[in-house]
């Protein structure tokens, strides 16, 4: 069964049901504060399990470079993994940008159905955690400098997924329908569902 991911125009029998905004000054204060929360756990986590006494402090100035380099790195292939999904799914232009609140990756020229916005809502989420929670632990056990690097790659991973993880759950919780549609420009995202 072929599956439809998007349309060009939203069909007759739908209205909107939500918009969201990062750039918006009250959105993006209250995705930054969610996700200074979920930094603030997860880097307190990583410090009560460092080996701080093994900690290498002629190596600080390496491990500060290649925190900084892996940061710059994270949030363009954070983007890109969105882009990668949407592209496959609807070959349609991408959008790609950044405002004061977020980095963005966006299809703003259609409107894509629920289970397309999922999965690319979800990919960086789950391939990068995937790829960066398992060599953090690996590090704690080899080199305590590049266990509180990635470790805090995995922090800002996980605290940048915040906005992902906010529409994630009103498509888990209130927008079930499969036809809802999503218009994504990247910080802003419109939802549609049918009447």
């Amino acid at each position: 069964m072929e599956h439809k991911d998007f349309e060009f125009e939203v069909p007759e029998g739908y209205r909107q049901v939500y918009h969201i905004d990062a750039a918006d000054k009250k959105t993006g204060l209250k995705l930054t504060l969610g996700a200074m929360a979920i930094m603030i756990v997860v880097v307190a986590v990583l410090f009560v399990f460092a080996d701080l006494k093994s900690l290498d402090f002629g190596k600080l100035i390496e491990y500060d470079l290649a925190f900084i380099g892996i940061a710059l790195v994270y949030i363009v292939v954070h983007e890109l993994t969105h882009g990668a999904v949407y592209n496959a799914l609807t070959h349609q232009k991408l959008r790609f940008g950044i405002t004061w609140s977020a980095a963005f990756c966006g299809v703003p020229d259609i409107y894509t159905y629920r289970r397309t916005a999922l999965l690319s809502l979800v990919a960086p989420l789950t391939v990068w955690t995937i790829v960066l929670l398992p060599l953090t632990i690996w590090l704690r056990g080899v080199d305590t400098g590049w266990y509180i690097t990635i470790g805090l790659i995995f922090a800002i991973h996980i605290s940048g997924c915040v906005g992902d993880m906010y529409v994630t759950w009103l498509f888990l919780t209130k927008y079930k329908d499969p036809r809802t549609l999503m218009r994504d420009t990247g910080p802003e995202q419109w939802m549609y569902a049918p009447e």
